[in-house]
């Protein structure tokens, strides 16, 4: 009996090592495991707290909060998901040192400009809809932004900005799902030309736009964009496809036929590669051979003319000409500057005689310049420089004259 009770208690202590040893490790794999999800939603924040253990985070979750400015994040270098969803955010910053992150959620905010994402280089997914609901002013975005995440981004979401074109979407040449619903998108056969050489896109949504209710506007965007497979959640049959395409070929040659519009021009040029299954861009070239070979570089680009305007607003200068890559002159910027009033000889030489200045000494006035001797052989010259005061300088500039 004694040694049979002493093997069943020796058992009980067994086990009971076991079980306590168990609590340990556990114990100790607890204190171990890496918190990899921060939660901060719906804490009501107005400002984003330094998080403990940046490393360490993969998935943050700051949305659902009165956050105004994106701060105290720039030590999350391995994030991958960051949610700022519902908040009252302006301005896209501080997220420079998150080079390894993928999904980017800023919805229903109020940020004006799609900016400073130069050095997501993974990023995959953006989802900014719904920014400035009470404003009527429409979403930019920066070219030098598009490029950066055009080579990683797959998903674009840019529902509900008042958008009225798709142009700036051309450098996103790995995006395959681009959802646009109710903006203000109008003329649909400039959307399908800005959309058919990103042969990624596979998934279009245009619902709620005013272009969506006229007449051909699915038959055009799929005619235009042969890689398409999904137009407003509805799935597209190769066979509907190949005949639609067949169909809006066989249309614009009957147009062009009636009008008489195949003719050795640019124009010309654009519809005959574009009938042929190659598009208006990558006809550019071919057009320019033909009719813009004798023409300087400045014709090319930016035509006869230059828009010209006094005042202009950032975000329109955003809108209008950066994000479309059209150059602009602005006259009379200088105009309320206390030197356009001040500045002249007498005060010069009242405020700065003695002051040091080199000046380049020319018989033609022509500095850096080309030059013609007197066997007609032209030369590139460097003008004579010398170094004098100020007032001496603008003496001889009263005696020339």
């Amino acid at each position: 009996m004694d040694s049979a009770t002493k093997s069943a208690e020796l058992k009980q202590s067994e086990e009971e090592l076991r079980k306590q040893a168990k609590r340990i490790i556990r114990k100790k794999q607890g204190d171990q495991k890496r918190p990899t999800h921060l939660f901060m939603h719906e804490k009501c924040l107005t400002e984003i707290p330094k998080p403990k253990n940046e490393t360490h985070v993969i998935y943050a979750y700051y949305h659902n909060n009165y956050l105004s400015k994106i701060e105290n994040l720039e030590g999350l270098h391995n994030l991958t998901h960051l949610h700022l969803q519902w908040n009252n955010i302006t301005k896209i910053q501080g997220l420079e040192n998150m080079h390894k992150l993928k999904k980017l959620y800023l919805s229903n905010n109020k940020i004006s400009v799609v900016e400073n994402l130069e050095n997501m280089k993974y990023l995959e997914e953006l989802h900014i809809e719904k920014q400035n609901v009470n404003s009527s002013d429409s979403l930019c975005f920066d070219p030098r932004t598009v490029i950066a995440i055009g080579a990683s981004l797959r998903i674009l979401n840019v529902s509900e900005n008042k958008l009225t074109d798709v142009a700036w979407a051309k450098p996103l040449r790995r995006l395959e799902v681009l959802i646009a619903k109710k903006n203000k998108l109008e003329d649909f056969t400039d959307v399908a030309d800005d959309l058919c050489t990103l042969v990624s896109l596979v998934d279009i949504n245009f619902l709620g736009n005013p272009m969506a209710k006229k007449h051909r506007y699915k038959e055009t965007l799929i005619a235009r964009c042969a890689q398409l497979r999904v137009l407003d959640t509805i799935v597209l049959h190769s066979m509907s496809k190949t005949f639609l395409r067949s169909f809006d070929k066989a249309v614009r040659l009957r147009q062009m036929h009636e009008k008489n519009k195949i003719s050795m021009t640019r124009q010309g040029a654009d519809e005959f590669f574009e009938l042929n299954m190659l598009p208006g861009p990558r006809a550019q070239s071919a057009a320019a051979i033909s009719e813009f070979s004798n023409q300087k570089p400045r014709d090319l680009y930016l035509g006869e003319s230059l828009p010209e305007t006094s005042t202009l607003e950032p975000l329109q200068f955003y809108r209008d000409y950066v994000s479309k890559n059209i150059p602009v002159i602005l006259r009379g910027g200088c105009s309320t500057w206390p030197a356009t009033k001040k500045w002249n000889a007498n005060y010069f030489k009242e405020k700065i005689p003695d002051k040091k200045v080199t000046v380049a000494v020319t018989p033609n006035g022509l500095a850096d310049g080309i030059t013609v001797n007197e066997k007609g052989i032209e030369h590139f010259v460097m003008p004579y420089e010398m170094e004098m005061t100020m007032a001496e300088f603008l003496d001889c500039l009263e005696n020339k004259r």
